[in-house]
């Protein structure tokens, strides 16, 4: 056999560049990997700045309320969710540097604080603006450069009107504070009206009259508090007392009707608290917190002992006239109410309602929408 020696001293020479292209390649393959980490830091930063943003936005919008105080409100709300935020604080040291108000969303420029509480009744977004974050860059900064820095900007306002709640309790709860601190225990105490006026003090409540039902005895009083599903208002509406069967006995029709809910069907009432019309709440353990009610397992009940009830201010109404809603409230039936034979009146706490605060009401309950509300929910716009 006769072997080409040119060719082979040829090949001989080509072992180097094979070696030469090898480190080409495995040089770019390292920049293409510190390029992917670099801009995966980039990002991961952009995230957590928007995500800071979008939160503050968020939460001063909840604040806003017409009025300076909610001007304040929001400036301090969106600050506090940032240093009460430990991810994003250890993350990237995010912080807030402006918070702005516009009447409309596009305004341009928006307002300062200051300027805001001027023409305060007519706010209606946040603008939240982060500090500027500086990200190193670490393998890329012939192509990324030394480092990037950047701030992110979100605007939240109020929703459009939501639709009117309809389907609410039937009943109106006094309160001097229209918004208490969600969790908050409360004795509710049967109010009666006299025929020509009532008189509700704070945390009393009282049955109100409702279209679909004419009179104010007790089969009618508890009907309406085992949930009458017939009545439609909206925030700052009027709502209309009723003398709410008889002083003796209203606290123990109101008692029997709220405790369909338990599974509890009291007789009389022309036979109309039956579990086909006010279905027993599927949870009716007692004493437990609204929080050991929605975590339940395996259910957390069908929604019956969670009642959203207009709250009004305490005071002296006339009868069958205007009272005014001043906020929607949740609250959560803690236990069976006390029911007595006889003067319920003489003996407390017959009709009495152990209630925990839940929050405000912004969505309606389940039902037929046909009003406008005024009530309102915080949403992001961009």
């Amino acid at each position: 056999m006769v072997f080409n020696r040119t060719k082979l001293n040829d090949r001989k020479g080509e072992r180097g560049s094979v070696t030469i292209m090898t480190a080409v390649f495995a040089l770019l393959l390292l920049l293409m990997v510190g390029l992917t980490i670099d801009v995966s830091r980039i990002y991961m930063v952009r995230a957590e700045l928007q995500r800071a943003a979008d939160a503050a936005a968020l939460t001063a919008a909840r604040e806003l309320n017409g009025g300076t105080s909610g001007i304040d409100d929001a400036v301090t709300q969106a600050t506090n969710v940032i240093a009460n935020d430990q991810g994003l604080r250890a993350k990237t040291a995010v912080a807030i540097t402006s918070v702005e108000f516009a009447a409309n969303l596009n305004d341009n420029p928006y307002l300062s604080a200051t300027a805001a509480k001027t023409v305060a009744s007519t706010i209606k977004f946040v603008k939240v603006t982060t500090a500027s974050s500086t990200t190193s860059i670490l393998f890329a900064s012939s192509a990324l450069g030394v480092s990037q820095t950047e701030s992110k900007q979100a605007v939240a306002g109020m929703s459009v009107e939501l639709a009117g709640i309809c389907d609410f309790y039937p009943a109106a709860v006094g309160l001097n504070n229209p918004t208490p601190t969600p969790g908050t225990l409360m004795t509710l105490k049967f109010a009666q009206g006299s025929g020509n006026s009532a008189v509700i003090n704070d945390m009393d409540y009282i049955v109100l009259d409702v279209p679909c039902i004419t009179g104010n005895g007790d089969t009618e009083t508890a009907r309406l508090a085992a949930g009458e599903p017939c009545s439609c208002n909206t925030l700052g509406g009027s709502i209309h007392m009723t003398p709410s069967s008889n002083f003796g006995n209203g606290g123990s029709a109101a008692g029997d009707g709220m405790n369909t809910r338990f599974g509890l069907y009291a007789n009389g009432y022309g036979s109309s608290l039956v579990p086909s019309s006010y279905p027993s709440d599927t949870n009716v353990n007692e004493t437990i917190t609204y929080t050991q009610y929605s975590n339940a397992n395996p259910t957390d009940g069908n929604g019956r002992r969670i009642v959203i009830a207009p709250i009004i201010a305490p005071g002296t109404y006339p009868a069958d006239t205007d009272g005014r809603i001043l906020a929607w409230g949740k609250f959560f039936l803690k236990t069976q109410m006390y029911v007595t034979n006889g003067n319920c009146a003489n003996n407390p706490p017959c009709g009495y309602m152990t209630v925990e605060y839940v929050g405000k009401a912004d969505v309606g309950a389940t039902g037929p929408i046909s009003c406008g509300s005024g009530l309102t929910t915080a949403v992001l716009y961009k």
